[in-house]
């Protein structure tokens, strides 16, 4: 069965589906968690998320609008709600792709820097 997980916050809802790979497995296995959101330009909000056991080599086939992905560098996990702008460059060996929304992807627009998102397992 797939594992899913949902991100909420005041008035965002996001489901992402995980890929079955060992950052996205060891994420599974941390929920339920709660961080705050940082936002980068219109299209792409990231929050911290330690990750220490599970190495992974970033993906190379590119980040387009909708993909979730880890940052190792910033020990943060990324949702990447548009298509990238000038203020926020997607370098694709910069991150290891977790995961696709599924569900929610229009409401990135209402998540608000530094609002709490909890992180938990879909029923």
């Amino acid at each position: 069965m797939a594992k899913r997980m949902i991100l909420r916050g005041e008035e965002a809802e996001i489901t992402v589906q995980l890929e079955e790979r060992p950052v996205a497995d060891e994420m599974w296995e941390r929920l339920p968690m709660k961080s705050k959101a940082r936002l980068r330009g219109d299209d792409e909000i990231h929050f911290p998320v330690l990750v220490p056991e599970a190495v992974e080599p970033p993906d190379n086939n590119g980040i387009e609008a909708g993909d979730v992905a880890y940052w190792p560098e910033g020990n943060a996990l990324c949702i990447f709600c548009g298509p990238a702008s000038d203020d926020s460059p997607r370098d694709a060996e910069d991150f290891t792709k977790v995961g696709r929304v599924v569900e929610g992807l229009e409401s990135c627009g209402s998540v608000r820097a530094n609002e709490e998102l909890r992180i938990e397992a879909a029923e």
